[in-house]
């Protein structure tokens, strides 16, 4: 089990940035030493006070040794501080000149009796201890020191090894920095070209599929067109038969739908190049409904396709591109035939929104997913359905809508569920709607 964590580890480090992996091993050369460091001062400090201990005990012993010998010459020498006026000067004088030969600064030297405890040495409020028993005299000598006398060079290597650590420490953090943001910024623009990479690739996707869905658009009328013109031309039929005037309509039709092919390329292409300027004049709703009703009539007709059409009356009229306008609304048209199936319905209505006019086309048709929406809303891209793929199309119809209304200085949206239907909606800013002159007079004598 361990194993297999240890392996989901390291397989989880290979994963991982590499601006990640760097920056652990900088916070590890970072505390480390520092760990290190800490650890190594504790041990010196517990060495030192071990050496000054063996010392003091060394010192201990030679002052015990030295009083003891003037106790055999007869000399008395001071136990428990108490020095009699006459008889102890000498052992004083002598002990002092012993202390100031050893040269042992710091240290304090004592003599005193024996104690219910028996020597010893100690390390007790901040002081240094030890002690050294003389049975036969009958005192214990005693060298002490103060800790912070004994650890003074401890401290002052440690705090200049500190300091050196520290800036180790500081060179490490500002190396490592630079490095972190340097792979960073790496890393930052490898995803800026993975997302380009992809996005190229998606844009000749998107191409391939254009092409595919072009060569099928444009080779359809070409192919009726060379069709009936060719039999016209060689008089198939005889010189005067009562088809060539059909198959002169196939063709007309056929041209129509060619030419429409391509200005829907031409249109889309100058609107990405900002070169579409707009025609505007004032444009009655009524009659523009109805006109691009007409254009899809007999479509909706053979479908068994119910149109109807309710429009504000409060707004009659709006200040736009005409012909601009009348292509948002057949292109919208045409797909809500095209996607209801045989005796559904397609509903145009206008009404006021936020202050401007909205427009909106619903069905009941197919419908669509709603995460489906962008897709469609990409040009040449097209929903993947089945009943769609039936359906001619090059996936123009509602990017150059949408780019046309946002020409108008207007928003597009689309609200569509599977087997639920379409509506989609394009409003209009206030700033286009006309008032009529009746309500503009109204409006200032009320106000």
């Amino acid at each position: 089990m361990a194993v297999f964590d240890v392996r989901n580890s390291l397989a989880r480090a290979r994963r991982s940035k590499l601006s990640t992996r760097v920056s652990l091993l900088f916070v590890c050369a970072f505390i480390l030493p520092w760990c290190v460091f800490t650890w190594l001062t504790v041990t010196e400090r517990a060495e030192q006070v071990q050496r000054t201990e063996q010392n003091l005990a060394a010192f201990a012993a030679a002052y015990g040794e030295h009083a003891a010998a003037l106790m055999r010459l007869g000399i008395a020498v001071p136990i428990d501080g108490t020095i009699p006026k006459s008889s102890m000067e000498r052992g004083q004088a002598e002990l002092t000149a012993f202390r100031t030969a050893l040269n042992a600064q710091g240290v304090n030297f004592s003599l005193h009796g024996r104690g219910k405890d028996g020597p010893g040495s100690g390390n007790g409020n901040h002081v240094i201890t030890a002690e050294m028993d003389q049975p036969t005299s009958g005192f214990v000598a005693t060298a002490s020191m103060s800790e912070e006398d004994a650890l003074k060079d401890w401290r002052a290597s440690s705090e200049a090894a500190a300091i050196a650590l520290l800036l180790r420490s500081l060179f490490v953090v500002g190396v490592g920095y630079f490095l972190v943001q340097q792979l960073r910024w790496r890393e930052a623009v490898q995803t800026e070209l993975l997302c380009a990479k992809e996005t190229a690739e998606s844009a000749n996707r998107a191409k391939s599929a254009f092409l595919a869905n072009m060569s099928h658009e444009l080779r359809t009328p070409l192919n009726a067109i060379i069709g009936f013109s060719e039999i016209i031309k060689s008089q198939t039929f005889g010189p005067r038969s009562e088809r060539y005037p059909d198959y002169a309509g196939h063709i007309f039709y056929s041209g129509k739908h060619l030419l429409a092919l391509i200005s829907d390329i031409l249109n889309l292409s100058k609107m990405e190049a900002g070169r579409l300027a707009l025609q505007e004049e004032e444009v009655e709703l009524a009659d523009l409904v109805a006109s691009c009703i007409t254009l899809v009539e007999t479509q909706a007709r053979q479908a068994k396709i119910q149109i109807s059409v309710s429009l504000d009356d409060e707004v009659r009229s709006v200040r736009a591109d005409d012909r601009r306008l009348r292509q948002i609304l057949i292109n919208l048209l045409s797909n809500a035939v095209k996607f209801t199936p045989e005796g559904g319905q397609v509903r145009v209505s206008t009404t006021q929104e936020n202050g401007g006019l909205a427009i909106a086309v619903s069905d009941t048709g197919i419908g669509m997913a709603p995460e489906d929406i962008p897709k469609a809303m990409t040009p040449f891209g097209q929903v993947d359905s089945k009943i769609r793929r039936k359906q001619e199309g090059t996936g123009l119809g509602l990017p150059l809508a949408k780019q046309l209304v946002e020409l108008h200085g207007g928003t597009f949206r689309i609200d569509s569920k599977i087997d639920g239907g379409t509506t989609v909606t394009f409003v209009l800013p206030p700033e286009r709607i006309i008032v009529p002159p009746v309500r503009l007079v109204a409006a200032r004598a009320a106000g």
